[in-house]
C-alpha cells in the first residue's frame, strides 16, 4: 500500500512548502495489516502502511498517534471506549488536531472490498459532532492537503493564514469531491454515526448538494 499513499505525499509536500509543522516519527518495520487492535475490527491496510512509513507524526495541525505506548492508538481508543459514548465503540481514532479534542477516526465496519475504511471527524466535546470526511485514509490526507493549498493559492499573507479549524467543518464542497464517500452517504452507510443536530444535518445536505 505504500506506493498508493499519494495523499500523504501531497500533505507532507504542502507542509514543507508552506513552512507548516512537519515532524515524522520512527517508522515501524512491523506489518500490522489486518491486526485486530479490538475484537472484530481489523487494522486498515492504509493505516498500517502509514505507520510503516512515518510512524507517529505531526503534519500541520494534524497529529498521528503511534500504535502502542501511553499515548498510542491502543491506549487512547481503550480510554475512549470505556466512556461508552458513541461513536467510539465503532471507530478507531488515529489522530487529532494538536491540543484540541477534534479527533479523526476510521470506521472498520464500513470497510470496502479491499479493507479500506472511511474517515470521520469527531468533535469530542460535551455536544458531540460526527461528520464523514473521506472514503479512505489517503483521500483524507489529500483533502487536508488541498485545504492548505486553497489558502496558499489565494492568499499572499503568511502561512499562518491557513486555519486548521476550517477543515472539514467549513469545507463541505471539498468533501463532496470524494465521489466514493458521497455514494456511501446516499446509500445510508453512515446512518447512526452522523450526529442529528441541525448544524451537522445542514453540512450533510451541502455535501450531498441538496
Amino acid at each position: 500500500m505504500e506506493s498508493s499513499l499519494k495523499g500523504l505525499e501531497r500533505l507532507m509536500a504542502r507542509c514543507r512548502e508552506q513552512g507548516l509543522p512537519l515532524r515524522l516519527g520512527t517508522s515501524s518495520t512491523e506489518d500490522s495489516t489486518g491486526r485486530e487492535l479490538f475484537p472484530g475490527q481489523p487494522l486498515d491496510p492504509l493505516l498500517a502502511a502509514v505507520l510503516r512509513r512515518v510512524g507517529d507524526a505531526r503534519m500541520a495541525e494534524l497529529v498521528l498517534h503511534a500504535l502502542e505506548g501511553a499515548h498510542g492508538m491502543v491506549a487512547i481508543n481503550k480510554m475512549l471506549r470505556e466512556r461508552a459514548e458513541a461513536p467510539f465503540p465503532s471507530c478507531l481514532v488515529f489522530g487529532q488536531v494538536a491540543s484540541l479534542a477534534y479527533r479523526f477516526a476510521l470506521v472498520p465496519g464500513l470497510a470496502d472490498s479491499r479493507g479500506l475504511q472511511p474517515v470521520v471527524f469527531i468533535d469530542d466535546h460535551i455536544e458531540k459532532e460526527v461528520l464523514p470526511v473521506a472514503s479512505n485514509l489517503d483521500r483524507f490526507f489529500d483533502a487536508y492537503a488541498r485545504s492548505i493549498e486553497s489558502v496558499a493559492q489565494g492568499n499572499t499573507q503568511s502561512p499562518d493564514a491557513w486555519d486548521d479549524m476550517d477543515f472539514p467543518r467549513f469545507e463541505p464542497e471539498r468533501i463532496a469531491q470524494d465521489t466514493a464517500l458521497v455514494e456511501m452517504l446516499r446509500a445510508g452507510r453512515f446512518d447512526g454515526l452522523v450526529t442529528r443536530d441541525e448544524e451537522s444535518q445542514r453540512w450533510m445536505r451541502r455535501v450531498l448538494g441538496l
